[in-house]
């Protein structure tokens, strides 16, 4: 990239702003999910820990009670539990089942495991809360549950056993058992995990758009910058052309006519057609001088309510009547153009569509409204713009024939934008070129 090209830097400027945005914003949501995937798993890790501690805050209030629990017992057990968030617990023993609290997952169910298994864990969520379900191996048959042991004082005569031969109580096992507790600390977490994803969402978007914004505001001055640097081109374009056109205009015009007059004072013959040749040349080159002084012409334009179809018939007149055919069934009556500019502009498609069309071929025009412009169309049938150069043959000295100076279209465009309006080229899908001027209608 040259230094100093504003064209080039700010279309460099906006693409890096969008990538960058883009990136960034994307950068933002995947590390706030992955967060929020890791801190779901930790929540249920959480879960996971609390279920294990209330299981063993039950185990131990059985243990205190001593005797098989009743609903009296699993009532104050879970009163006891209330404050870690223990909201229902069933224990489901054959014998005799009991439970307390409201259950929000359904009727408990807790099978026994087959024997020899290890114990069995299982979460699910139940509404608002965590239902665990703790299912054990059925204890041997025949044994009845041990006894609470009974702190009884020796007699005073009797020794004191050994501290190791005093037998130890058996640890007393859950049933199985069902309980639903709210994991508050854990849904903490995840609601802040989900705050802080939303948040990333939000502004990933916001810088997104803030991008997009961005970049349609350099692409217009994009868009401006490329206008100006082509009006400041065509400026110093016009300039020079203007003293070449006035600087060659007198000397031509002495040319040709001593030329002419030479022409015409020779007899017949190899001398004369040589000298009609220069008469030729000089009329080509001031036919240039005149496209170069029409070209930097510029000022304003005088607009008045004309017949637009008057104008196209009048440029038909200068090229070739016999070989264009006028549609101009949906003409509007009249149009605020300047004629005679405008003149200029069709004389010079017309003359071109003729040039490209094969000899004795027909050349079309159309007139229309279109969205409440004026629509002036010229298609003829020829072989076409080449692919890429819709845009580049208004420039100035864009020209493919050999006899062609490059500025029909170019003051065809100026002219056209003077009126407000805009003059595009395409391929017509059955052959040859069609060119689309629109005028838009004045405030």
């Amino acid at each position: 990239m040259r230094v100093g090209d504003p064209v080039r830097l700010m279309r460099w400027s906006r693409w890096g702003i969008l990538i960058a945005a883009l990136f960034l914003g994307s950068g933002m949501v995947l590390s706030a999910a992955v967060n929020h995937s890791r801190v779901h798993h930790i929540a249920w890790n959480l879960i996971r820990g609390q279920g294990q501690v209330l299981l063993d805050g039950v185990r131990q209030g059985l243990r205190d009670v001593g005797s098989p629990p009743t609903a009296e017992s699993t009532a104050r057990l879970l009163a006891n539990l209330q404050d870690q968030e223990l909201r229902y617990l069933a224990l489901l023993a054959p014998s005799r089942p009991v439970e307390a609290g409201t259950a929000l997952g359904g009727p408990p169910r807790a099978d026994f495991v087959p024997a020899g298994s290890e114990p069995e864990i299982l979460l699910s969520e139940a509404g608002t809360r965590i239902r665990l379900v703790f299912r054990a191996p059925p204890p041997p048959p025949g044994e009845p549950p041990p006894p609470p042991p009974v702190a009884r004082p020796p007699p005073p005569d009797e020794p004191r056993p050994p501290p190791a031969a005093q037998p130890r109580p058996r640890r007393r096992e859950l049933p199985p058992t069902v309980l639903e507790f709210e994991p508050l600390l854990a849904r903490e977490l995840v609601s802040s995990s989900r705050r802080s994803l939303l948040i990333s969402g939000v502004v990933a978007l916001a810088m997104l758009l803030g991008a997009g914004l961005a970049f349609r505001w350099l692409k217009r001055r994009e868009a401006m910058e490329h206008q100006l640097a082509r009006e400041r081109h065509l400026a110093m374009l016009g300039e020079m052309s203007a003293v070449l056109a006035h600087e060659l205009r007198n000397p031509l015009a002495s040319l040709k006519g001593h030329a002419q007059l030479l022409a015409e004072a020779l007899p017949e013959g190899r001398s004369r057609t040589k000298a009609e040749r220069v008469v030729k040349e000089a009329v080509r080159l001031e036919d240039l001088t005149s496209s170069l002084l029409a070209f930097v012409r510029t000022g304003t334009i005088h607009r008045q309510q004309t017949d637009p179809v008057a104008i196209v018939r009048a440029a038909a007149e200068e090229v070739d009547p016999r070989r264009i055919e006028l549609d101009s069934q949906s003409a509007p009556a009249s149009w605020s153009l300047d004629a005679p500019r405008m003149q200029q502009v069709l004389s010079n498609l017309l003359r071109n569509a003729v040039q490209a069309s094969p000899a004795g071929a027909p050349v079309f025009a159309r007139i229309s409204t279109e969205e409440q412009a004026l629509l002036y169309e010229v298609r003829d049938v020829g072989t076409g713009i080449p692919p890429g150069q819709e845009a580049a043959i208004f420039e100035p000295f864009h020209t493919h024939r050999p006899l062609g100076n490059g500025l029909g279209l170019a003051v065809a465009r100026r002219v056209v934008e003077l009126h407000g309006g805009s003059i595009h080229a395409s391929n017509h899908p059955q052959g040859g070129a069609l060119f689309r001027v629109r005028i838009p209608q004045t405030a």
